[in-house]
This record gives C-alpha cells, sequence and structure tokens, in this order.
C-alpha cells in the first residue's frame, strides 16, 4: 500500500524497499549483478545497493604516437580493438571498459560504458584506425582499432 501522507520518510523507506527486492531481480535478468546493501538495516538512509556489472580491463603503456591523424592527441589517445567493441556488444551489453593509461607525462584511469563507445563511434569522434603490419594476421591480432581520448570518460579515481 502507498503511504498516503508524503511526509511520512519512514514509510516511504518501507515502501520504496519492496521495489528494491524487484529491482535486484530484474538486474539479475538483465545479467547485471546487484545486492542490497547489507548496512540498511543498520542505517536506513544509507545508499541502497551494491552493483555488479561486467568489466574489462584494458592497460594501455604504449603511446599511440600517430593519433594525430585522426584528430585526437597523442598524449591522451587510446585505442580499443573493433572485435572487442563487437563481442561486447553481442556477449555483454552492460559492459563497463576500464582503461589503465599510463604513459612518461600522462596517467589516468578512466572507465566507459559500452554505450558511450557506441556513441562516440556513431558521432564520428572515434575513428577507425587499421594496422598495415596485420592485415594478413593469423595469430588472432585484432586488424583494425578504434581511436579514442582517454578525456573522453569519467576519471574512476
Amino acid at each position: 500500500m502507498i503511504p498516503e501522507d508524503n511526509q511520512n520518510k519512514p514509510e516511504w523507506c518501507v515502501h520504496g524497499g519492496k521495489f528494491e527486492k524487484e529491482f535486484v531481480k530484474r538486474m539479475l535478468d538483465a545479467r547485471c549483478g546487484c545486492v542490497e546493501n547489507p548496512a540498511k538495516g543498520e542505517v536506513p538512509y544509507t545508499h541502497d545497493l551494491f552493483l555488479t556489472f561486467p568489466g574489462d580491463l584494458k592497460t594501455i603503456r604504449t603511446r599511440f604516437n600517430t593519433s594525430g591523424k585522426y584528430g585526437i592527441p597523442s598524449h591522451s589517445a587510446i585505442t580499443l580493438n573493433a572485435k572487442d567493441v563487437d563481442r561486447y556488444t553481442e556477449k555483454y551489453p552492460h559492459i563497463l571498459i576500464i582503461f589503465d593509461v599510463e604513459y612518461e607525462d600522462f596517467s589516468r584511469v578512466c572507465y566507459a560504458s559500452l554505450r558511450e563507445i557506441k556513441r562516440a563511434i556513431q558521432l564520428g569522434k572515434a575513428k577507425l584506425h587499421t594496422y598495415k603490419d596485420r592485415i594478413d594476421d593469423t595469430e588472432g591480432n585484432a586488424k583494425d582499432s578504434w581511436v579514442l581520448d582517454a578525456n573522453w570518460f569519467q576519471k574512476f579515481y
């Protein structure tokens, strides 16, 4: 039953708690982990949930020196294999990609949802780079990658 008094916060918290259980189930159905915050029993106004999403870490230590030809400065350029974007789209639509970037003069740990990355691609901000030395590759290396800018994405910390 919906609380009648809009100012009765404790009743609304109990009411909202019922929806949290349903939400947790829906998140699991969408292949995203979600659990209620166990501290809510003691501190009812703390945050409601802990979320777990699929994630992939991209450790980047080599500067992409020719990124300028794509309009992206080399000091913050990062790449993401095009075949990874395709695989994530098919298998992990809610994935977060974490970029751990460490260059001599630039350091950043940032993250982006697949949706953000695909948006950068659709808007033409991300540029596709084809590796000339991998055209006939048989070792499983990506033949092309999206060139992105680490500064486009939210800092992780």
